[in-house]
């Protein structure tokens, strides 16, 4: 098993993608794998490789939908700080109602915290890229 350079990979996410949307995390990985089995059938990547390289991928728009469960201390997507936005409540208690993230976009409200499902898509008017050498 090899694995593929960030550049090849962020070009097959984008190829992918411009198919298409794809509605899941697991399913972008497993149309990843394939095209990259097209380019060298030693690649493979895993979900979470393809999720942060889309992450990084221009052009990319990720969704990220939330259940219950546990406040994070990092960006559950990306791994990066999270902002954390309060509210007052009529006694003056401080209460936390939405957590987000500057870097990829995650947001987490009413202790909705924990991502569910991710949605990768092109956002519009994107230009299309080509692989160094491919001219």
């Amino acid at each position: 098993m090899r694995i593929p350079s960030e550049e090849i990979l962020r070009f097959i996410i984008r190829e992918v993608l411009q198919e298409s949307k794809v509605p899941s995390q697991t399913e972008l990985a497993v149309l990843v794998n394939q095209k990259l089995k097209k380019v060298d059938s030693s690649y493979s990547v895993s979900e979470k490789r393809v999720r942060l390289a889309a992450l990084h991928t221009p052009g990319v728009r990720i969704t990220t939908s939330t259940k219950k469960g546990r406040l994070p201390k990092k960006c559950p997507s990306c791994d990066h700080s999270l902002r954390k936005i309060y509210t007052k409540n009529l006694k003056g208690k401080k209460l936390l109602v939405r957590l987000s993230c500057g870097k990829c976009g995650y947001a987490g409200k009413e202790s909705r915290w924990e991502p569910q499902r991710y949605v990768f898509e092109l956002k519009k008017n994107h230009r299309p890229i080509s692989l160094p050498g491919s001219h």
